[in-house]
Protein backbone atom coordinates (compact mmCIF):
# COMPACT_ATOMS: atom_id res chain seq x y z
CA UNK A 1 0.00 0.00 0.00
CA UNK A 2 1.30 3.43 -0.88
CA UNK A 3 -0.02 4.98 2.33
CA UNK A 4 0.28 2.62 5.26
CA UNK A 5 -3.12 3.32 6.78
CA UNK A 6 -3.29 0.02 8.73
CA UNK A 7 -0.01 0.74 10.53
CA UNK A 8 -1.11 4.32 11.16
CA UNK A 9 -4.38 3.03 12.62
CA UNK A 10 -2.54 0.79 15.07
CA UNK A 11 -0.08 3.52 16.04
CA UNK A 12 -2.81 6.10 16.64
CA UNK A 13 -4.99 3.69 18.62
CA UNK A 14 -2.10 2.81 20.92
CA UNK A 15 -1.10 6.46 21.33
CA UNK A 16 -4.69 7.53 22.01
CA UNK A 17 -5.01 4.86 24.70
CA UNK A 18 -1.74 5.97 26.31
CA UNK A 19 -2.80 9.62 26.29
CA UNK A 20 -6.21 8.72 27.72
CA UNK A 21 -4.48 6.85 30.55
CA UNK A 22 -2.51 10.04 31.25
CA UNK A 23 -5.72 12.14 31.25
CA UNK A 24 -4.57 13.98 28.12
CA UNK A 25 -8.04 14.06 26.56
CA UNK A 26 -7.41 16.52 23.73
CA UNK A 27 -4.51 14.57 22.23
CA UNK A 28 -6.16 11.21 22.90
CA UNK A 29 -9.41 12.33 21.29
CA UNK A 30 -7.69 13.77 18.25
CA UNK A 31 -5.61 10.62 17.67
CA UNK A 32 -8.63 8.36 18.19
CA UNK A 33 -10.50 10.15 15.40
CA UNK A 34 -7.45 10.01 13.20
CA UNK A 35 -7.24 6.24 13.82
CA UNK A 36 -10.87 5.92 12.68
CA UNK A 37 -10.04 7.99 9.59
CA UNK A 38 -7.12 5.66 8.78
CA UNK A 39 -9.35 2.59 9.21
CA UNK A 40 -11.88 4.02 6.76
CA UNK A 41 -9.13 4.92 4.31
CA UNK A 42 -7.80 1.35 4.56
CA UNK A 43 -11.19 0.01 3.46
CA UNK A 44 -11.33 2.49 0.58
CA UNK A 45 -7.76 1.77 -0.49
CA UNK A 46 -8.36 -1.99 -0.60
CA UNK A 47 -11.30 -1.48 -2.94
CA UNK A 48 -9.97 1.32 -5.15
CA UNK A 49 -6.17 1.19 -4.81
CA UNK A 50 -6.47 4.90 -3.93
CA UNK A 51 -6.94 6.25 -0.44
CA UNK A 52 -10.03 8.25 0.36
CA UNK A 53 -9.44 11.96 0.45
CA UNK A 54 -10.04 14.43 3.21
CA UNK A 55 -10.88 14.08 6.87
CA UNK A 56 -14.69 14.06 6.86
CA UNK A 57 -15.55 10.83 8.67
CA UNK A 58 -19.16 10.90 7.44
CA UNK A 59 -18.01 11.08 3.82
CA UNK A 60 -15.28 8.46 4.26
CA UNK A 61 -17.69 6.12 6.04
CA UNK A 62 -20.30 6.50 3.29
CA UNK A 63 -17.67 5.87 0.62
CA UNK A 64 -16.39 2.73 2.38
CA UNK A 65 -19.95 1.41 2.77
CA UNK A 66 -20.76 2.08 -0.89
CA UNK A 67 -17.60 0.29 -2.03
CA UNK A 68 -18.23 -2.69 0.26
CA UNK A 69 -21.57 -3.18 -1.50
CA UNK A 70 -20.14 -3.45 -5.01
CA UNK A 71 -20.20 -6.84 -6.78
CA UNK A 72 -16.38 -6.92 -6.86
CA UNK A 73 -16.02 -6.00 -3.19
CA UNK A 74 -13.22 -7.31 -1.00
CA UNK A 75 -14.20 -5.54 2.23
CA UNK A 76 -17.85 -6.47 2.90
CA UNK A 77 -16.86 -9.11 5.46
CA UNK A 78 -15.15 -6.40 7.53
CA UNK A 79 -17.96 -3.84 7.45
CA UNK A 80 -20.63 -4.63 10.03
CA UNK A 81 -24.02 -2.97 10.38
CA UNK A 82 -25.60 0.00 8.62
CA UNK A 83 -22.84 2.36 9.79
CA UNK A 84 -19.15 1.62 9.93
CA UNK A 85 -18.58 4.14 12.70
CA UNK A 86 -20.81 6.24 14.89
CA UNK A 87 -17.95 8.73 15.37
CA UNK A 88 -19.41 11.60 13.39
CA UNK A 89 -17.64 14.58 11.91
CA UNK A 90 -18.54 18.15 12.74
CA UNK A 91 -18.96 20.54 15.65
CA UNK A 92 -20.57 17.92 17.91
CA UNK A 93 -18.07 15.24 16.97
CA UNK A 94 -14.52 14.59 15.98
CA UNK A 95 -12.84 16.98 13.54
CA UNK A 96 -9.28 17.25 12.32
CA UNK A 97 -9.02 20.81 13.60
CA UNK A 98 -9.06 19.58 17.21
CA UNK A 99 -5.28 19.61 17.05
CA UNK A 100 -5.39 23.42 16.92
CA UNK A 101 -8.00 24.02 19.60
CA UNK A 102 -7.50 25.06 23.21
CA UNK A 103 -6.63 22.54 25.89
CA UNK A 104 -9.80 21.24 27.49
CA UNK A 105 -11.82 21.18 24.26
CA UNK A 106 -12.32 17.42 24.47
CA UNK A 107 -13.95 16.19 27.67
CA UNK A 108 -13.27 12.88 29.37
CA UNK A 109 -16.55 11.21 28.35
CA UNK A 110 -16.15 12.08 24.65
CA UNK A 111 -12.51 11.06 24.75
CA UNK A 112 -13.26 7.69 26.31
CA UNK A 113 -15.99 7.01 23.75
CA UNK A 114 -13.78 8.04 20.82
CA UNK A 115 -10.82 5.94 21.99
CA UNK A 116 -13.15 2.98 22.50
CA UNK A 117 -14.54 3.40 18.97
CA UNK A 118 -11.05 3.62 17.48
CA UNK A 119 -10.05 0.39 19.27
CA UNK A 120 -13.28 -1.34 18.21
CA UNK A 121 -12.72 -0.51 14.55
CA UNK A 122 -9.06 -1.47 14.67
CA UNK A 123 -9.93 -4.84 16.19
CA UNK A 124 -12.95 -5.44 13.93
CA UNK A 125 -11.42 -4.31 10.61
CA UNK A 126 -7.64 -4.02 10.60
CA UNK A 127 -6.76 -7.17 12.56
CA UNK A 128 -9.06 -9.54 10.59
CA UNK A 129 -7.92 -8.03 7.27
CA UNK A 130 -4.34 -8.81 8.27
CA UNK A 131 -5.22 -12.33 9.41
CA UNK A 132 -6.92 -13.10 6.09
CA UNK A 133 -4.17 -11.51 3.99
CA UNK A 134 -6.29 -8.71 2.54
CA UNK A 135 -3.67 -6.28 3.86
CA UNK A 136 -0.11 -6.87 4.99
Amino acid sequence: MADNYPAATRKHVLDSEALLSANRYDGAGYLAGYAVECTLKTLILVETRKGGGGHDLNSLSAQALRLAGLPTQKTAAYVKGPMITWLLYGPAGWRETLRYEAEGTVGRADCEAWVSEARRLHDAVIIPMKWTGVIT
